[in-house]
């Protein structure tokens, strides 16, 4: 039996930013939290099955990023569009030719001002909170839309989606410190966040947010984080279907074998693969 601690030993190193992935790792399962953030442990491992299928999705959603942020900043359409239809695979054209038609009518408004990829930092409990943004989109009226591009098989259910780390963490960070960003401050009331799905491009979750849940949201955080920060043990979570995704899983002891790519998207994995911010630029609050 692997006779692993539950505890890294460390704390949390004092330049440690949280995050609404990280965060979701932790509320998954603390052992993640504690093997991917604290140990730091490279455990090889795929997360899904079949690999080549898993890893041709992570260059199909990149590649999607790619467009639309090109797009966004302002690269011509029949550029990007050429770019899409002549790519290998044709799910890149449809998704492409689905965008153009279903994207949110704001990012096209007169007057509106767009910022792709950009990453806002507040300050929880002396702790560091970033948010990694595919899109912001801001009105001439003050209204700022979150808009963020899904590449899942298929469109996740509103509950779950709502229920993620990231519903919280996006809007809170952007109320906190999108001044610094926008050059006005940006009220709760103000924001929506929008979750753009290329498997239901007609059908995206809205979520407007207020003061209200700001203040749910901040209290929420906070504690998690006081309690993450506070935190000696880091116990493997008692729910095991996660664990069928996980890298660490036969670290774990809950087995060897991944879980399929399907099942993964459906269940557990709302986020799209991980992408390269190291070049994202970024404005801290």
């Amino acid at each position: 039996m692997n006779t692993a601690p539950e505890h890294g030993g460390n704390m949390l190193p004092d330049d440690f930013q949280f995050t609404q992935s990280n965060l979701q790792d932790y509320l998954t399962c603390p052992r993640r939290f504690d093997l991917r953030y604290r140990q730091r442990l490279q455990w090889p491992a795929v997360q899904t099955a079949p690999v080549q299928e898993s890893e041709r999705r992570m260059k199909l959603g990149s590649d999607f990023h790619y467009l639309a942020h090109q797009h966004a900043l302002g690269m011509p359409l029949p550029a990007l569009t050429a770019l899409a239809e002549n790519d290998p695979s044709p799910e890149l054209g449809a998704m492409w030719r689905s965008y153009l038609a279903h994207r949110p009518t704001e990012l096209s408004a007169a007057g509106v001002r767009l910022f792709p990829e950009v990453t806002l930092a507040t300050v929880l409990n002396g702790w560091r909170l970033a948010a990694k943004f595919d899109l912001l989109a801001a009105q001439p009226d003050g209204r700022v839309l979150i808009v963020d591009w899904k590449t899942n098989l298929r469109r996740p259910r509103s509950d779950r989606l709502r229920a993620r780390a990231q519903s919280r963490v996006y809007p809170l960070v952007l109320a906190k410190a999108g001044e610094s960003l926008l050059g006005q401050p940006v009220p709760a009331d103000a924001i929506t966040l929008v979750y753009w799905f290329t498997a239901a491009p007609a059908d995206p979750e809205i979520i407007p947010y207020g003061a209200a849940q700001l203040a749910a949201d901040e209290s929420f955080l906070a504690d998690l984080i006081a309690r993450i920060a506070a935190a000696d043990t880091f116990p493997l979570t008692d729910d095991d279907r996660p664990c069928r995704f996980c890298a660490f899983r036969s670290f774990c002891e809950r087995g060897d074998v991944a879980g399929p790519l399907d099942e993964f998207e459906d269940d557990f994995a709302f986020d799209d693969f991980d992408l390269d911010w190291e070049q994202v630029s970024e404005i801290e609050f």
